[in-house]
């Protein structure tokens, strides 16, 4: 929350990697309107399973929607998180304009990958390797800062958005 500096507003956390961050934030922040949104029906079930068990049905609400035709009103979200995203929003890029159409007027979306702002160095040692290892068994891709920012004016938002190299590399992209 450390860039998003609020307590409180509507937080969507998207993509088949979601729910960590929201379940963390469901403690920590009890006044955030929590939802968690992909295009896995098979992930949204593992999901509604873990928020029965973790007793958050009723605070965190599924929402089943392709990530390039998000199923939210433009303007209606104040921070967004979508990680593990560049292997596939360099396919996709129309995802990083949907992201933009749900974002309120001074809302901030966090997309890319990484272990967070705050993570020491040897955390991040003991599971990197782990996490290449896995993401070249997947077929996924590096993708360099150079192809981020020529993704950014591609979709027309390299001004409304930086790239961000700590705990990882994050677009941050505000409205």
């Amino acid at each position: 929350m450390y860039y998003y500096g609020r307590r409180e507003g509507v937080v969507l956390e998207l993509g088949s990697f979601a729910g960590g961050i929201t379940f963390e934030l469901s403690q920590a922040y009890p006044d955030l309107n929590l939802t968690i949104a992909c295009d896995n029906q098979d992930y949204i079930q593992y999901l509604r399973n873990e928020l029965f068990h973790r007793a958050l049905s009723e605070r965190v609400r599924l929402v089943e929607t392709k990530l390039d035709r998000l199923a939210f009103l433009d303007a209606s979200i104040d921070f967004i998180i979508l990680r593990g995203a560049f292997f596939f929003i360099m396919e996709r890029p129309e995802i990083l304009a949907e992201i933009h159409r749900v974002l309120k007027p001074g809302a901030l979306a966090f997309v890319g990958g990484g272990y967070g702002k705050d993570v020491p160095p040897e955390v991040i040692a003991e599971i990197a390797e782990e996490s290449r290892v896995l993401n070249d068994r997947l077929g996924r891709r590096r993708v360099s800062i150079s192809e981020l920012r020529k993704l950014l004016v591609s979709v027309g938002l390299d001004a409304k958005a930086r790239i961000v190299e700590e705990g990882g590399v994050w677009i941050l992209l505000g409205k």
